[in-house]
């Protein structure tokens, strides 16, 4: 095939082709299988106060009796009770015991060993003010986790999932997205790597929207995998490239059907394809090719592809290394408060991580104040060198040879230069300048990218102390006010540099340090539109914060998987893609460019209607990644599912995925803030609930009108989307709109993987205190990856994020996605801190400290339960590591700001009600709306 033909034909094998149309407008488009979230003014309907239902807090606990809580009012004055102190002299026990998975063959279904016991059926009904609402199963059909409470559907979840595998062709529901569970590709994906909103598909725009719920899907196309093996790499001995359809390109896949007459047929497009020599195999008696046990990419869901030359990024010329460049801010504040000293000890890890695992990779430094300084990092330097430029506005490259090297060839030249950087933050204070230049600064690490690998890309990682305001870029020093109310960035430098950044392949970190107003969504949006990674910390101090800053910027280092990316979604006839919620995109159908992936990227796709779907068929999806790998290789990432086609609504709504949902939901508003009114989007998203719930209640549920009825697949739905209307970034904004703190929550909800989303709307809680059995909190499987919980031990652990949960004298782990809090107060048992925290008995509270922002390890069967438990936490969200912070009422100046963020499920200071009296509130006016015959009929 002519390589001119071949371009024509195929959209994935040259980013240059997507570049070309990144910023191409589109015309009118069909309406998307999702409604928008209106914020127009409706009245809020007037509805009495209910009184809140309050679950009685835990007591007995394993250290004791703690001071019980009065159910109307919170009473924190308990005392210390007495606890046999478990001591280092008791032995450890052994915490892995459980039999675990044996390492399957090809085909093999993972099946852990039971537990001893067997596993009881929890109740389905769960009645709250006191049993006037109920929430029913229909049918009593078997559902995937009986509890409406968030805390303990996901106990209930990792519990079934101890006992079983998830089958992708068997199975239906995935799990949760915080349950661990082993997987088996039976030639569907893992979940965790692509997942529908839906898998009965309606029939037609008309029955979708009678769900009033969104069709799409999440995509996270290198997220960790249980068991952890590699995905399969198809090699390609041919010069075109791996088998595809001719007319949709969709790669082959295991539902491409082969027929006896050399042909196959694509089941996106239903288009017969005549095999050529190179791909043909004949077929056996079952319809079977005779290589497929040979061909991971016939029977398997998720394979990798290596692709020929004609698919790289640029034409004729091989990938490059992957090549980084490191700002470091060293004006006057930053080096005050010790961040720029952090973020050396930062690079300096960040170097040796890519010395050690990415040897093919190059580094660059350059350090910037109101000028730029660049360093020589030739390995024949006796010492290091430095060009300073101070024409900032006109930026250019000093020098070329040493600008980049391997850090192994150079590690005495890149020590030397990051020792020279730290003398003049700790010693040359009397050079020190407050300004700082930004813009230029990610114009100088652009053009050095840009000149050195010809337009290939790479990753900048920059920290920022201070407002720009020298050189270009620069931003007008004001107070941080309301008059700008949007959150989108309107400075045309920015804009401008981020699109040509995205279309030569260079993606930002940005570490951000600063307590004072920075405009984070102006000079952070180059992050939002490369599918970088932000990271603040406000109140930067070099003491308690420098470890936390380190470790973020290695394991950004560490997460990355790949570069140079391109993404594309195909659907069988009938859908396609409306929307890709990604800064590349810009809210349009366009195939996004990724420029450098990481484990935790994670897309969330919306798709429409084109035509009627055939009620009884299967659906087909296809996700195929375009990447070059860390060691420079090019690949194709082929992630395949499906879903059939319904015309039943009840059927329908049985086969949900909430997490999904959730997610585009959450991504359907922040594209909706329009002029940060948050009122009104806090409004819309009440009445979009009371949509949803009022068609399910109007079509499916045949139960009394008395009770409030929730579909079984959306039980906590409600309880999310009233936590993230408590979010810091949905508060008031009489003060301030685009305050850093606002900004930064509003990027986690872009850059979290699907585990972090759901803990950070819906924080973890688990009590140490409470009485657990042996087996509880250690792990099930030899591979250390499912944490073990009873069934009688649910109650225990289940916290819900609300004030009147918390028992006095108690103490517990908080975990809200990306930083685990230990909380305790002055009348927690000082023996419990002994054999947690490894201090001594006569310590006051207030003088506890944790060293490197982690749990101490020690032989007590508390503390291996804790340490447990955050290891489960970093494996569930894919981090390395999680940092452990104290949280102590009444110590802890950061104590209100972050408690507050928790406690989701309580009225608000701005009016939001509690979770109970949102769903009472909810469940009238869904009334309301039956009685007026106030929905969309089937």
């Amino acid at each position: 095939m002519q390589n001119e033909n071949f371009n024509s034909q195929n959209n994935m094998q040259s980013v240059e082709n997507g570049v070309r149309n990144l910023f191409l407008k589109k015309g009118k488009r069909p309406h998307r299988a999702f409604h928008n979230l209106s914020v127009s003014n409706i009245s809020k309907n007037q509805l009495p106060p209910v009184t809140q239902d309050l679950n009685s807090v835990y007591d007995n606990g394993i250290y004791g009796d703690v001071a019980s809580s009065n159910p109307n009012q919170m009473n924190f004055q308990g005392g210390n009770v007495g606890y046999q102190n478990q001591g280092s002299s008791v032995v450890a026990q052994e915490m892995n015991s459980v039999n675990g998975f044996e390492n399957p063959q090809s085909g093999r279904v993972f099946t852990p060993k039971h537990f001893d016991s067997p596993l009881s059926t929890p109740s389905v009904n769960e009645v709250i003010n006191q049993g006037s609402y109920a929430f029913h199963s229909p049918n009593n059909l078997p559902i995937q986790s009986m509890s409406h409470i968030i805390a303990k559907q996901r106990w209930e979840d990792q519990l079934e999932y101890l006992t079983k595998s998830f089958n992708t062709k068997d199975n239906s529901i995935p799990p949760l997205s915080t349950t661990q569970y082993y997987c088996n590709d039976q030639g569907s994906c893992d979940p965790r790597l692509l997942a529908l909103t839906m898998y009965n598909i309606p029939k037609n725009e008309h029955f979708r929207s009678a769900t009033k719920l969104p069709l799409g899907l999440t995509i996270q196309p290198f997220a960790k995998l249980i068991p952890n093996e590699n995905i399969p790499l198809v090699e390609s001995t041919q010069e075109s490239g791996p088998l595809r359809c001719n007319r949709c390109r969709a790669y082959v896949n295991p539902s491409f059907q082969f027929t006896y007459d050399s042909s196959v047929v694509c089941n996106i497009c239903k288009m017969r394809t005549k095999l050529s020599n190179e791909h043909f195999a004949p077929l056996g008696p079952d319809g079977n090719r005779s290589d497929m046990g040979a061909r991971p990419d016939l029977y398997k869901g998720c394979v990798d592809f290596a692709v020929p030359d004609i698919y790289n990024c640029k034409a004729g010329e091989a990938p490059l290394p992957l090549h980084y460049v490191f700002l470091i801010d060293v004006s006057l504040i930053a080096n005050e408060n010790g961040s720029s000293l952090a973020a050396v000890e930062g690079v300096r890890s960040a170097i040796e991580y890519i010395g050690d695992f990415q040897p093919k990779c190059k580094v660059a430094i350059i350090s910037y104040d109101s000028k730029l300084k660049f360093y020589n990092l030739s390995p024949e330097l006796a010492s290091a060198q430095e060009y300073v430029i101070t024409e900032i506005n006109d930026v250019f490259l000093p020098f070329y040879e040493g600008l980049f090297v391997r850090p192994n060839d150079s590690t005495k030249t890149i020590n030397d230069t990051l020792r020279k950087i730290s003398q003049y933050i700790t010693m040359d204070k009397f050079s020190h300048v407050p300004h700082v230049c930004y813009g230029s600064a990610l114009e100088a690490a652009k053009l050095a990218l840009d000149t050195v690998t010809n337009g290939q890309g790479g990753k900048i990682v920059c920290t920022l102390n201070s407002l720009p305001t020298i050189g270009n870029g620069n931003l007008s020093l004001r107070k941080d006010d309301n008059m700008k109310r949007h959150l989108k960035c309107d400075n045309d430098f920015y804009s401008k540099l981020a699109r040509e950044m995205l279309s030569s392949y260079i993606s930002l970190d940005l570490y951000v340090t600063s307590a004072g107003f920075v405009d984070m969504a102006t000079v952070a949006h180059p992050v939002y539109m490369t599918s970088g990674n932000l990271k603040y910390y406000p109140h930067f101090i070099h003491e308690k914060d420098e470890f936390t800053l380190v470790n973020d910027m290695t394991e950004n280092i560490a997460s990355i998987t790949g570069y140079q990316a391109l993404l594309k979604i195909r659907c069988s006839s009938g859908l396609a893609v409306y929307q890709y919620y990604m800064g590349a995109s810009e809210g349009s159908d366009r195939d996004p460019i990724i420029p450098v992936l990481t484990s935790n990227t994670t897309i969330d796709v919306l798709l429409k209607y084109v035509e009627k779907l055939k009620e009884g068929t299967d659906m087909s999806f296809q996700a195929a990644l375009l990447y070059t790998n860390i060691d420079g290789d090019r690949r194709v990432r082929s992630i395949n599912t499906s879903g059939a086609v319904s015309g039943n609504i009840r059927e329908i709504f049985k086969f949900l995925n909430q997490q999904v949902i959730l997610r585009i939901m959450v991504k359907d508003i922040l594209n909706a803030l329009g002029d940060a009114d948050f009122a009104k989007v806090r409004q819309s998203i009440d009445d979009k609930m009371v949509d949803i719930l009022t068609q399910y209640r109007a079509l499916v549920s045949g139960n009394s009108s008395s009770q409030l009825v929730l579909p079984d697949t959306l039980k906590t739905l409600p309880t999310y989307m009233l936590s993230f209307q408590k979010s810091e970034l949905m508060k008031p904004n009489a003060q301030s709109t685009r305050d850093n703190q606002r900004v930064y929550d509003l990027f986690k909800y872009y850059m979290f993987n699907r585990a972090q989303f759901s803990y950070k709307l819906y924080p973890q809680i688990i009590p140490t205190h409470v009485l657990l059995e042996d087996t509880d909190l250690t792990f099930y499987d030899a591979h250390y990856q499912l944490l073990m919980i009873k069934q009688s031990s649910i109650d225990n652990v289940t916290v819900k994020d609300a004030y009147m949960q918390f028992t006095d004298g108690g103490c517990y782990l908080i975990f809200n996605g990306e930083t685990c809090y230990l909380w305790f107060n002055e009348n927690t048992n000082k023996l419990l801190l002994e054999d947690l925290l490894d201090v001594g008995a006569n310590t006051a509270y207030n003088q506890i400290t944790l060293c490197s922002n982690s749990l101490p390890k020690i032989s007590t069967h508390i503390n291996k339960k804790a340490n447990n438990t955050v290891k489960n936490w970093t494996q569930t969200t894919n981090k390395s590591i999680i940092p452990v912070i104290l949280l102590r009422p009444n110590v802890d100046q950061y104590y209100s700001k972050v408690f507050t963020s928790i406690i989701v499920e309580d009225p608000t200071m701005n009016k939001v009600d509690s979770a109970d009296n949102y769903l009472v509130n909810m469940h009238r006016r869904i009334q309301e709306n039956l009685t007026k015959t106030n929905y969309v009929e089937n």
